[in-house]
């Protein structure tokens, strides 16, 4: 009995461990498409000076990419060096030029965010269903364990940020 209860136990640590590396891949991938979406995108010098750091922010719901700024933070973009950080409420994101929602985001929140992200010109980017429709710039779709993006260029365009072809 002790040695089934013992495999038991094992078993259930193997399978919650694999979980959690699950979900910090998923998590690494997002963040590397948020990183490799800036690459493509040119703000325009009233928002964004040539020598002035990239600030990227995270909106709250999804601790695992949170977990993965520190990895990230490390890099640089179009030589600029990048800031990854957490912000709590949309009044928070009005200094972010990348604006990152995650899928809990949703009904009035999500148009709070937007509003936000609108005013201050930040790219935006979820994984939530339908962020391309909801106003938000680029939509991460999960699609069979892997990861599709919609581009709204209006919303773009509106927030005078030039999205290359090469995206």
């Amino acid at each position: 009995m002790f040695r089934f209860l013992h495999l038991l136990l094992g078993t259930v640590a193997l399978l919650c461990n694999a979980k959690a590396v699950v979900a910090d891949s998923s998590a690494t991938v997002r963040m590397g498409f948020l990183l490799n979406f800036t690459r493509y995108v040119e703000w325009p010098a009233s928002s964004l000076k040539p020598e002035a750091v990239l600030h990227i922010c995270l909106a709250p719901g999804d601790a695992d990419m949170v977990s993965q700024a520190g990895e990230f933070a490390r890099q640089s973009i179009q030589g600029r060096s990048i800031q990854i950080k957490q912000v709590h409420r949309p009044a928070d994101a009005n200094a972010c030029h990348v604006l990152y929602l995650p899928a809990e985001t949703t009904g009035a929140a999500l148009s709070d965010w937007l509003r936000v992200a609108r005013q201050s010109g930040a790219l935006t980017v979820g994984d939530l269903p339908d962020m391309v429709e909801a106003g938000g710039m680029i939509g991460l779709v999960p699609v069979d364990g892997r990861y599709r993006f919609d581009i709204n260029l209006g919303v773009a365009r509106q927030a005078d940020l030039r999205l290359s072809s090469q995206l």
